[in-house]
């Protein structure tokens, strides 16, 4: 993704930030939706303050790569949320990287008994 949004925009005197963002789950804007999600942006990092949805399922990937992909048009280099799962709270930190090429090499190491 190359597109990015400028999350400063000066208007005369003034200079606005976005700060915080409400998203939701439409096919079309004015249409009923199904799931919400607030995001705090401070500094250079994002943090998804909630999720919910109408549906009986949790938001899955699809939605992740969405919330992931619009924290990259703004320019973020983390991308934070916690998660309630089997009734504990999970957080988890996704660092974001700028292109292939700036990647740090990740080992394929997995774990198991």
């Amino acid at each position: 993704m190359s597109k990015t949004t400028k999350r400063y925009i000066k208007v005369g005197d003034w200079m606005f930030e976005v700060k915080m963002v409400r998203a939701i789950r439409v096919e079309e804007f004015g249409q009923p939706y199904d799931a919400i999600a607030h995001m705090t942006f401070n500094g250079n990092e994002v943090y998804v303050d909630s999720q919910l949805s109408s549906a009986d399922e949790n938001l899955g990937r699809k939605d992740l790569d969405a919330f992931l992909n619009f924290a990259q048009m703004m320019d973020v280099e983390n991308f934070r949320y916690d998660r309630f799962q089997n009734g504990e709270r999970r957080s988890r930190n996704i660092k974001m990287v700028k292109s292939v090429e700036n990647a740090e090499p990740q080992p394929n190491i997995r774990l198991v008994k």
